[in-house]
């Protein structure tokens, strides 16, 4: 514990004495009383001649009208007048130390995406993230995008060192194009560990949800504002799928199946808002679809009691090719390359062959706000947590997908949940279908769709039918938020 500072001051008119311990809890007593924990409660403070002003940001419960409350944060400025100079001087730069030691960021490379969800972007940034940010002390440089993947090319193309991290008023397709755009890099190996905040602008907003859930915080705004300012840190998983010579990373979820349908197909009704999705995943239920295909696996340990195992020889299927050459990647050169031909050789590949109703990887536990598809992922275990769904009934997949919210679904009979270290994705058609059909989605984009889908795919980053291969490289990118 460091040095502990104590002084008078004037608070609110009231003579208060203020305690400030090397732990940097900040404690006033006498005719006001009341506490600030440094690191997790303030913004950011300013001296204003004989007065400093601290800008906090606590963690209080709102009242509501059934009598529970809600935890939120409020901001409050507090005022304290000093004496003289010198107690001034002392506790500025004993609050500044305490700053400078929990790794706050200076300087923000912030990214708005002023078209996604109901275009909301610019009015989040102006009234929510500018504002904590230059409370905060920070300098700010803001770029908005322009068009589709425009996130990624300025990801490509920005001073590294210029930055202490790189921050997105978005949903989660901004954030996916920022990292794909550092892996692309020549020196992707300094720019990947540009610590990424991502604040909820868009309409799924899964990662936000993700880190703001993990700390037990409130999905909005100036919460995810907050963690940035914080500056702690922790790595993050990033999946990477490959098909030929064609490679995507991906941080949040690939689906194929009921998700990725209800999730491109609803966008004819996108004037309803987040209701579109509700409406289109009752019309899917109700016309129920299910797609022929193979996926194959390799379990985490403890959980190789699903699926039959696969003994052919994958070592010369695209899934090992896909890596070849790549003798700089993180992939490689954390011996993962290696553990793929030992779990290759000892036979620990698992197959699993459609119909699917679903398919299912994730890396972080929310794809949506109300949506926890996956409540045991986490952030960098090296695994992917894979949720299949063969055949259902309607009327009990409509109550799977209702308890989506929480992460019941997981312990229906109906559904496999389990963790992955390598997967692979080689979808047929619509079963009892001439139609080829079917998405791909990777992070809420399509990777690759089918014949007879909407859109004619020309687009597209990949080709349905080839088989698709995912593997993860453990805490690859680095994310604002508590370990």
């Amino acid at each position: 514990m460091g040095e502990v500072v104590t002084e008078t001051a004037v608070l609110e008119g009231r003579r208060v004495v203020v305690t400030l311990d090397g732990e940097g809890l900040l404690q006033w007593r006498g005719d006001r009383e009341g506490e600030v924990l440094v690191r997790s409660d303030l913004i950011g403070f300013r001296s204003v001649g004989s007065s400093v002003h601290l800008y906090t940001f606590k963690m209080v419960e709102s009242m509501a009208m059934c009598g529970k409350g809600s935890l939120g944060r409020r901001r409050k400025d507090i005022v304290m007048e000093f004496d003289n100079e010198a107690a001034i001087k002392l506790f500025c730069d004993a609050i500044h130390k305490i700053l400078e030691e929990s790794g706050r960021p200076k300087r923000l490379l912030v990214i708005v995406n002023p078209f996604g969800g109901d275009k909301a972007g610019r009015r989040v940034y102006t009234s929510s993230v500018e504002p904590l940010l230059q409370a905060a002390g920070i300098a700010i440089t803001m770029q908005e995008t322009k068009y589709q993947r425009h996130g990624k090319d300025l990801a490509k193309s920005f001073d590294v060192s210029q930055f202490d991290g790189i921050v997105c008023v978005s949903g989660d397709g901004v954030l996916v194009e920022v990292l794909n755009g550092l892996l692309e890099r020549p020196d992707w190996k300094a720019a990947i560990k540009m610590p990424i905040g991502i604040i909820p602008a868009g309409t799924s907003n899964g990662m936000a949800k993700s880190l703001l859930d993990h700390v037990g915080e409130p999905c909005d705004a100036a919460s995810a504002t907050f963690l940035v300012i914080r500056g702690q840190k922790q790595p993050l998983d990033v999946a990477t799928a490959k098909q030929a010579n064609v490679k995507f990373h991906s941080i949040l979820m690939m689906a194929w199946g009921l998700v990725a349908d209800v999730d491109f197909e609803s966008e004819k009704f996108r004037w309803m808002g987040a209701l579109r999705l509700d409406v289109y995943t009752l019309i899917r239920i109700c016309s129920l679809r299910k797609y022929v295909g193979h996926i194959y696996y390799i379990p985490a340990p403890g959980y190789e009691g699903t699926g039959t195992p696969f003994t052919e020889d994958l070592e010369e299927t695209a899934l090992l090719k896909s890596h070849e050459g790549d003798s700089d990647r993180s992939l490689k050169k954390n011996g993962y390359h290696g553990a793929l031909h030992e779990l290759t050789k000892s036979g620990q590949w698992r197959h699993m062959e459609g119909p699917f109703i679903n398919v299912w990887l994730n890396n972080v536990p929310f794809v949506g706000e109300t949506v926890k598809s996956a409540p045991h992922a986490k952030f960098s275990d090296g695994c992917l947590d894979l949720i299949i769904m063969k055949d259902c009934p309607r009327w009990t997949l409509l109550n799977l997908l209702l308890k989506l919210q929480t992460g019941g679904h997981i312990k229906s009979k109906y559904v496999e949940y389990l963790k992955v270290k390598a997967f692979r994705l080689d979808p047929a058609g619509r079963y009892g279908s001439d139609i080829q059909g079917g998405y791909i989605d990777l992070d809420g984009e399509i990777l690759a769709r089918g014949r007879g889908t909407v859109g004619d795919g020309s687009s597209d980053i990949m080709t349905y039918g080839p088989p698709v291969d995912v593997t993860v490289d453990r805490g690859l990118a680095t994310i604002f938020c508590p370990a």
